[in-house]
């Protein structure tokens, strides 16, 4: 029987159908997945609406809401891509990286509420440019055995070898993307020959699942018992502003609710606690943003239970005009349909209620 909450398997749903339609993030997907009269958002409560300072309250709307928390453990990336600020913001010309404290800390706290789910090494930087992360992911999963150990990687660093330590380390999971060069648009053929090189490299043998010429190519690669996959995309029609710092083609003004701060948790190197994967608190404008830092405030729990997050999940649910650096973000946005507006006028009722 699959125990995992309705929100949890209906999100794997959503990702799986947005990536066999190319990635597009079309707002038909979510209307597709709605059965039976229940949304994504059902597991949402009062709690979320309400900051709590008592731990165990805090720990317990985590342990039920969270199905992943984004580590960035090192800053530095190798690419520029035109499609990420990093093209802007410098991620190059120095390393820092997370105080380790901090992060044996945040996963210490997981191993104290059980976790389960996901816990993604990504953001902004590229994981494999430095073999510190091996050494992270040995102690991730040491100290929160039960968490599926994911990453994101361009592939620039990654060799058979390499692969063979991250498994042996206690990765479970692993997207290869395939980038072009830095200020290059999507190229489909380009991206296939690409791939084929880096499977060459790898010495892997792959089943493409997903090929839909000017969007996406993806592969499936058969590895020992690892979720890996290999995939290239068109950002240009499938990217997000990553908070007004991007220009991509589809900018719509968003209406959609969002449940990103409801069931993700994003922390920056820095030790930043972010509500969302497209805002980052090494840029000036987004630092208004920043929930929570976990340098300075020991309880990864009660950040996301606190006021700055709560205010974050108030402005998010609903049909209305999104404001801020969240106007004209693109990023899994929902159908309006009767079952999603009557719990969406639930869920907005409910977050004015003090």
């Amino acid at each position: 029987m699959n125990k995992r909450p309705w929100h949890i398997r209906v999100k794997s749903q959503l990702a799986h159908l947005v990536r066999r339609v190319g990635g597009v993030q079309v707002r038909d997907a979510f209307a597709s997945i709605v059965k039976h009269g229940r949304t994504p958002f059902d597991f949402v409560e009062q709690d979320h609406f309400t900051p709590l300072g008592d731990h165990d309250k805090a720990m317990s709307l985590f342990k039920r809401s969270v199905d992943m928390i984004e580590i960035e453990v090192f800053s530095y990336c190798n690419r520029i891509c035109w499609f990420c600020p990093n093209a802007e913001y410098d991620r190059r010309s120095a390393q820092h990286h997370m105080d380790n404290n901090v992060y044996l800390s945040i996963l210490r706290q997981l191993g104290q509420c059980d976790y389960n789910r996901k816990i993604s090494y990504s953001r902004y930087n590229e994981p494999l440019a430095d073999r510190i992360i091996i050494d992270k992911i040995a102690q991730a999963r040491s100290l929160v055995p039960k968490a599926v150990l994911h990453m994101n990687t361009n592939g620039d660093y990654l060799t058979k070898e390499y692969l063979d330590e991250l498994y042996d380390a206690g990765l479970n999971s692993l997207n290869i993307q395939i980038y072009l060069r830095s200020n290059q648009k999507y190229d489909h053929e380009e991206t296939r020959q690409r791939m084929q090189k880096k499977l060459a490299e790898l010495g892997l043998k792959a089943k493409i699942t997903v090929d839909l010429f000017g969007h996406r190519l993806e592969a499936d690669i058969d590895y020992k018992d690892m979720s890996l996959r290999i995939y290239g995309r068109n950002f240009d029609n499938t990217g997000c502003n990553r908070g007004e710092t991007v220009e991509v083609t589809n900018q719509p003004v968003r209406t959609s609710p969002c449940l990103s701060p409801f069931y993700h948790v994003y922390i920056d190197y820095n030790g930043s606690v972010m509500p969302c994967c497209n805002l980052r608190s090494d840029i000036p404008e987004h630092q208004d943003c920043i929930i929570g830092n976990l340098n300075t405030q020991s309880s990864i729990f009660l950040i996301y239970a606190s006021a700055n997050a709560v205010a974050w999940r108030r402005s998010l649910v609903g049909f209305d005009r999104k404001d801020g650096l969240c106007k004209h973000c693109n990023f899994v946005p929902f159908t309006k349909t009767s079952v999603t507006t009557s719990v969406q006028d639930k869920l907005v009722a409910m977050s004015k209620t003090r």
